[in-house]
């Protein structure tokens, strides 16, 4: 798999940004980064993004099943295309009289190889669907795909991250090579100058950061895949036998050399 952003089925799309990062946010060179203050920390969110969706933190963390929806939103079940996901013990991630989107934690990880590892499939119900006419709202599937719970990292975008097989981690090195792939499409280029270390959090177990990708410029990007960025993280001390996690998605995962296809 070659870009991030694949298999995304939406009509149409509904997304916002809200940064939830305060503190340690810095912009660094095209090839390496470390933030103002290796000490930062940052409050757990309330809200993270699935594909571009918002997600509450606690939809997750205590979930209610999809029979459980209000009356008003229970109409979706019904939908068109509904039937085909069988849905009924989703959790409910959003509801509203207009619009449901319903999560199902994957049996096992999908894993691209290039650090993008999603945990659920999810589903958007609306009745602004294309079957809709003017007082006449239908309920239907208008999005469906796979995603990983990630920050908002605001006007930044988490990409897929691995360690650089070209240069692995060793415990008496202060620098983590990684690679970054790109979410968003960037006509087969990859992001260099773009990447940017958000946070980075040191403890006596682990390392924890956050890598965004700023979106380029061009208004106008195929869709063919985007090749790994390299980028270098500066550490305050050397690596030793500290796990490397990336902090992005939520849980954090560990970060590991790419799959080979």
């Amino acid at each position: 798999m070659g870009n991030l952003s694949t298999a995304v089925v939406r009509l149409p799309a509904v997304c916002g940004t809200v940064i939830l990062l305060g503190s340690g946010c810095a912009s660094h060179g095209p090839s390496t980064g470390s933030p103002a203050s290796a000490a930062a920390t940052y409050n757990k969110p309330d809200v993270v993004l699935c594909q571009g969706n918002k997600v509450p933190v606690y939809a997750l963390e205590n979930p209610r099943r999809a029979s459980e929806l209000a009356p008003e939103a229970a109409p979706a079940l019904g939908g068109l295309n509904v039937e085909q996901f069988n849905p009924g013990t989703w959790l409910i991630a959003q509801e509203s009289s207009d619009r449901v989107m319903l999560m199902n934690k994957l049996a096992a990880p999908q894993d691209s190889g290039q650090g993008d590892v999603r945990d659920y499939t999810y589903i958007v119900i609306s009745t602004h669907s294309m079957m809709s006419e003017p007082g006449k709202p239908v309920w239907a599937v208008v999005e469906s795909s796979t995603c990983t719970p990630t920050l908002d990292l605001g006007e930044l975008r988490a990409g897929g991250v691995t360690l650089d097989p070209a240069s692995p981690p060793v415990p008496e090195s202060d620098r983590l090579a990684l690679l970054v792939t790109e979410s968003d499409c960037n006509s087969g280029q990859n992001a260099e100058g773009r990447v940017e270390v958000v946070n980075l959090i040191e403890t006596e177990s682990t390392v924890e950061v956050v890598i965004g990708v700023r979106p380029a410029i061009a208004q106008v990007a195929s869709c063919q895949g985007n090749p790994a960025t390299p980028f270098t993280v500066d550490l305050e001390q050397p690596l030793g036998d500290r796990a490397v996690l990336n902090a992005a998605v939520m849980p954090a995962r560990e970060i590991a050399i790419p799959k080979v296809p």
